[in-house]
C-alpha cells in the first residue's frame, strides 16, 4: 500500500540532506512506526507521500498511485494528520472546519454531517463542535486533524505524531482508534516519539539517523538484535544512609565484572544492563553479599527505547 524507493529530499538552505537514499514497504492492513530523533526526516517522508514536497530523488507510491504522476489520486487515497494549526479556520467551530473540508472533499451534504458527528465523537469533541478554533487548546487541534484525516475513510493514514500534546485518556482512545482502523484493513504510516506507543501499535519499525534508515524489523526482532538483557532487583527500604553506603560499594564492585554494560539506580530498584545475558549467577552473588535485603529479582528483554538510543548513538 505504500512503496518507497531511494527517496532522497535536500531543502535548499540546509546542507544535509533530510533524507538520504531511504526505502521501504507498508503491507495492507498493517502499522509501519517511523521513528528518529527530532530533524531524521520523519516529517518530511510524511510531507512526500502526501504530495505536499517533491522529492529530490526517488520514487514513491500509496495505494498502488505515483505521488508525481498521480498525485490527486494519491491524496484521495489518504488520511493525513500533520501538526499544522494554520490548515484550519480560526473563526470557524469544529463542525463548521470538517464541514468545510468535507465539501472540498466532494462529500454528499447529508452523509458529511452524518459523518462528522460520528467522528468528533469518536475523537472526543462532540461538547466542542460549536467552539471556535481559535479557542481550541493545542490537544483539541491535534483532535479535530484527527477527525479531518477520518472523514473519508480512506485506505492508507499519514499520522504524524498523532498524540503530541494530548492529555493521558485521549491517548488511550486514540491508540485504540489506530487498533481498530488496522482491524479494519487500513494501512498506517505512524511517527512517534513515545517507544512504548511505537511498541505496542507496530507490526514493523523503520528508524531513521539523519536522514537514513538505519534499520528495519519487528519491534521483537529489533529488541532481540541488541543483544542485552535487563537485570532488575529491588530492595527493601531501609536507613537511608546505610542504604546509600552499600549501595556505593556495591556499584564499585559490579562495574568491575565485564557482563555489565551499566547499573542505574532510582529509589531502592537497581537497573543492571547485561551485555548478553551471561554472568548473571556471578552478578546475583554480588548482590547477596552486599547486606541489602533483596525483596525481587526479574529479567527483561532490552526494550525498543533502548535500541532506540543505541542505533541512533552519535546522530
Amino acid at each position: 500500500m505504500i512503496s518507497v524507493n531511494s527517496i532522497s529530499h535536500i531543502y535548499s538552505r540546509k546542507p544535509q540532506p533530510a533524507l538520504s537514499e531511504v526505502s521501504f514497504e507498508v503491507g495492507p492492513g498493517s502499522i509501519f512506526g517511523l521513528l528518529g530523533p527530532n530533524g531524521a526526516g520523519k516529517t518530511t517522508m510524511v510531507r512526500i507521500l502526501s504530495t505536499l514536497i517533491i522529492p529530490t530523488s526517488g520514487k514513491a507510491k500509496v495505494n498502488g498511485y505515483d505521488i508525481r504522476k498521480e498525485e490527486a489520486k494519491v491524496r484521495a487515497s489518504l488520511g493525513v494528520v500533520i501538526g499544522e494549526e494554520r490548515a484550519f479556520y480560526y473563526r470557524l467551530n469544529g463542525f463548521q472546519n470538517l464541514e468545510f473540508f468535507g465539501g472540498i472533499l466532494g462529500l454528499n451534504r447529508k452523509d458529511l454531517r452524518r459523518r462528522i458527528a460520528e467522528k468528533l465523537e469518536l475523537v472526543g469533541l462532540e461538547d466542542d463542535r460549536k467552539l471556535p478554533f481559535m479557542k481550541y487548546s493545542t490537544g483539541m487541534k491535534k483532535k479535530l486533524n484527527i477527525a479531518r484525516a477520518l472523514l473519508v475513510e480512506p485506505q492508507v493514514y499519514l499520522l504524524d505524531e498523532p498524540n503530541s500534546g494530548i492529555d493521558p485518556d485521549s491517548a488511550v482512545r486514540i491508540r485504540e482508534l489506530i487498533l481498530d482502523l488496522r482491524k479494519k484493513g487500513k494501512t498506517i504510516l505512524l511517527t512517534t516519539h513515545n517507544m512504548d506507543e511505537a511498541d505496542r501499535l507496530s507490526d514493523v519499525i523503520g528508524i531513521l539517523r539523519q536522514g537514513r534508515l538505519v534499520a528495519v524489523d519487528t519491534p521483537g526482532n529489533l529488541r532481540k538484535s541488541l543483544k542485552r538483557r535487563v537485570l532488575k532487583v529491588e530492595f527493601r527500604e531501609e536507613d537511608l544512609t546505610s542504604y546509600k553506603s552499600k549501595m556505593l560499594e556495591l556499584s564499585g564492585r559490579l562495574r568491575r565484572g565485564e557482563e555489565t554494560l551499566d547499573a542505574t539506580v532510582k529509589d531502592f530498584l537497581l537497573t543492571i544492563n547485561l551485555r548478553d545475558g551471561s554472568g548473571i549467577n556471578r552478578i546475583l552473588n554480588i548482590i547477596s553479599t552486599s547486606g541489602l535485603e533483596v525483596t525481587s529479582t526479574r529479567i527483561e528483554e532490552a526494550s525498543l527505547e533502548d535500541v532506540f538510543m543505541e542505533t541512533t548513538k552519535g546522530r
